[in-house]
């Protein structure tokens, strides 16, 4: 069984080895069941590129979001989601 720190890191692993990005904040962590198996939550912020929207709308949504899902049990990292923010 991992814990939540070890999650954390085997998450922010994960978007450095998918996205190529080691500029990842924490923002959440849950415990979920996905697909049958125990996990762990982890959503991690990442600034956006410039070239991903228009420089007005990259001012006001600064940050993109995604789900990392962490096994609980064996620490694989089973999926990588677009976590989208609730509004306001």
């Amino acid at each position: 069984m991992i814990d939540a720190k070890e999650a954390v890191l085997l998450a922010k692993r994960g978007a450095v080895d998918w996205l190529g990005r080691s500029d990842t904040f924490l923002e959440e962590i849950e415990r979920e069941s996905y697909k049958g198996r125990d996990v762990w939550a982890i959503t991690l912020s990442l600034k956006r590129e410039p070239s991903e929207l228009p420089a007005l709308q990259v001012l006001r949504e600064p940050l993109k979001y995604k789900l990392f899902l962490v096994d609980a049990t064996t620490g694989e990292v089973l999926a990588m989601k677009v976590r989208e923010p609730a509004t306001q």
